[in-house]
């Protein structure tokens, strides 16, 4: 949903404008408000610098990258998108770290592509790679900011479906909300905790920024309701199945791995989908025969 603003000639660089109906408009203004708000209203507790610093790092790489491999300048959507992520979901007294993870971030959506899509979710890249990297330097706030109390849960959750449904992406998010909460049945059901222990953290900023910002990703999720239910149901199984196994950020993990499959799972459905048609066809000749 982009508009080019000057055709591209041979050796020229395109500058590309937004649509104001490309999705990542609608992410980026929530996405502002909520960091602008959690920093007055609800105790994010953030260190301003580190917020405008990946916000900077990741807008200015965007577009510098964008202009080297793509010869196209880019309004830095998503590297503005990315760099106010990585500035509410990591935490660090060490700065580097934030320096780090937004050139990480940035770096993944460039130079890991698959037929001229980036594969990882930037920010999604970015919290992974401090995770396993920086031998504990780095980590992810903690899920009960806005001092813990459910009526701001509450209300930011009926605005975040509001807003996937304006974006389309509210069979993905429904996807993974069921997938996450039949897990925690589940978990329940082996004796991992009780009720409040296994669905408590849908109720903090965590899983909330994941869930609207991270998730609906235009450019790493699908775009059809039937395949967006699939693929958020699977976040939702795979993030149940290490939470099993005791894994801390098991989300940002889950969504890694299956990012890095994707194109082999479609792979697999189109063979599948091949199988499936030429054994029909063989029913039908044999059918017709009798």
């Amino acid at each position: 949903m982009n508009t080019v603003v000057k055709p591209q000639q041979q050796g020229e660089i395109m500058f590309v404008m937004p649509s104001l109906k490309d999705p990542r408009v609608t992410l980026l203004i929530a996405l502002s408000t909520w960091t602008i708000l959690g920093q007055q209203v609800l105790y994010f507790n953030r260190i301003t610098e580190q917020i405008v610093l990946t916000l900077v790092i990741c807008t200015l790489l965007d577009v510098i990258l964008g202009i080297i491999t793509a010869r196209k300048i880019l309004v830095p959507l998503s590297g503005a998108i990315t760099g106010l992520s990585l500035g509410i979901l990591l935490e660090s007294y060490d700065t580097t770290v934030f320096i780090v993870a937004s050139i990480w971030a940035i770096l993944s959506k460039h130079l890991i592509q698959v037929k001229g899509q980036h594969l990882f979710n930037p920010s999604n890249f970015g919290v992974v790679a401090i995770l396993l990297l920086s031998h504990g330097l780095g980590t992810v706030t903690p899920g009960s900011q806005w001092g813990g109390d459910f009526r701001y849960a509450a209300l930011i959750f009926t605005v975040g479906m509001v807003m996937m449904w304006r974006v389309k992406r509210l069979p993905l998010v429904t996807g993974w909300l069921v997938g996450y909460v039949l897990m925690g049945l589940i978990r329940m059901a082996v004796g991992q905790g009780g009720l409040v222990f296994v669905l408590g953290p849908m109720t903090g900023a965590e899983f909330t920024l994941f869930t609207f910002s991270m998730i609906p990703d235009p450019k790493t999720s699908p775009s059809e309701s039937a395949s967006q239910v699939k693929w958020g149901l699977a976040i939702g199984v795979l993030d149940g199945i290490l939470r099993l196994m005791e894994f801390r950020f098991s989300m940002f993990y889950a969504l890694f791995v299956l990012c890095a499959i994707r194109p082999w799972l479609g792979v697999i459905n189109e063979k599948c989908l091949t199988l499936i048609t030429a054994v029909r066809g063989t029913r039908t000749q044999a059918l017709s025969h009798d």
